[in-house]
């Protein structure tokens, strides 16, 4: 096993690789390729651009994430998330058994629920009822 003075060596060398490897040249995106560790798990941070040619299927742009699958000891376990300007994260984990786990815990503006939506909906309801001709107030 590894010690933690080389795993850090390495994930520094991620870091390095992903800078030189970035293809955006606004600087944004160098200069928001970092990595934090927290409780021995290693998280990996950048600026996400969306899809970037069909040579990157991961959608961002510095190619972090298949640099840090690549050199990444098995067993450690480490993270890389990505977010865009609206805010909206990408996150992909890595376990320390191996197994990969990808979600946006941002959720869909489109997928919102608002008071007024709701308060449509049980307008809507109502109105079917009445044309039904069942009564809010008669219980079964």
């Amino acid at each position: 096993m590894l010690s933690d003075d080389e795993v850090r060596k390495i994930a520094q060398q991620i870091i390095d690789e992903a800078k030189a490897k970035a293809h955006v040249d606004q600087g944004t995106l160098k200069r928001s390729i970092s990595y934090t560790v927290t409780n021995g798990k290693y998280i990996f941070r950048q600026m996400y651009y969306g899809f970037y040619g069909e040579d990157n299927p991961s959608g961002i742009n510095s190619k972090l994430e298949q640099i840090a699958r690549r050199l990444m000891p098995r067993g450690v376990e480490y993270q890389v998330i990505g977010t865009d300007f609206n805010g909206r994260i990408k996150e992909r984990t890595v376990k320390k058994s191996g197994r990969t786990i990808e979600k946006s815990p941002t959720p869909a503006l489109s997928n919102k629920q608002t008071t007024s939506n709701l308060k449509k909906l049980v307008e809507t309801l109502k109105k079917l009822r009445k044309n039904d001709g069942d009564s809010e107030k008669t219980k079964n």
